[in-house]
């Protein structure tokens, strides 16, 4: 592909797709547990068909990074949120380094969680995307710890994640711009601590900053419902017809 290559940036491997027209802008797009960045190389294309400049980041302990088992839940329970954090600390970096104007986060699924803590504390990035994801990250792990019948904070400290947690910095999102997509019937990450973090936007009267869209009938997958829907709404961010 002409415009895609791979690169290292802050120290972390990366793809870059390159649009083939003028650039509005960077993306950076985050990918989910079980998958890579080689296997967002179709999404990141899109994206930059857009208009933009994509850049796919390594999750750490993904890929080159490092294997684990996605499919061992003990595993998952112990790696989860260490890889969110640490994914999430280490876009300061790569901000920092781009040194350019980055218009929008993206991330699904377990990069939902990583893009809606990259938007919320990195205040230049002016907009985000979180698909099948959570931006109430205490309120998800107490959720899914009650659905699988475990004790909450035994496998990580509740310190730890609400220190980025995105639904504690609200302020700093507050006339920011966040495009929130979930599937009703998502199994994997249950809609139910996204609701919470909508309830909260709600209370605080950040509904001209936030969008949020349900999808019914639809487990934990991108549709090209969500896709339609995120091109609209990415193009009006960023004032292009």
């Amino acid at each position: 592909m002409e415009h895609y290559f791979k690169s290292n940036i802050a120290g972390i491997p990366c793809i870059q797709i390159n649009s083939g027209i003028e650039s509005n802008g960077i993306v950076l797009l985050y990918h989910g547990w079980i998958s890579s960045i080689d296997d967002y190389e179709f999404f990141g294309s899109l994206l930059s068909s857009w208009g933009y400049t994509v850049i796919i980041p390594e999750l750490p302990y993904h890929g080159t990074r490092g294997k684990l088992n996605d499919f061992d839940k003990l595993e998952l329970q112990k790696s989860f949120w260490k890889v969110v954090v640490q994914a999430v600390d280490e876009a300061k970096q790569i901000i920092s380094e781009l040194n350019d104007n980055i218009v929008a986060v993206i991330g699904n699924s377990a990069g939902g969680f990583i893009a809606g803590g990259v938007f919320a504390n990195n205040v230049d990035i002016q907009s985000a995307i979180v698909i099948n994801g959570s931006c109430a990250w205490v309120k998800f792990e107490e959720h899914i710890c009650e659905q699988e019948r475990r004790e909450p904070w035994i496998s990580i400290d509740r310190d730890f994640i609400r220190k980025f947690d995105p639904i504690t910095s609200l302020e700093c999102m507050r006339d920011r711009s966040m495009l929130l997509l979930h599937g009703t019937e998502d199994t994997t990450i249950p809609i139910n601590s996204q609701r919470h973090f909508m309830q909260i936007i709600r209370e605080q009267n950040m509904l001209n900053s936030v969008k949020w869209v349900e999808y019914a009938k639809v487990n934990h997958h991108i549709t090209l419902r969500m896709l339609e829907d995120m091109k609209r709404w990415l193009l009006e961010q960023s004032d292009i017809e």
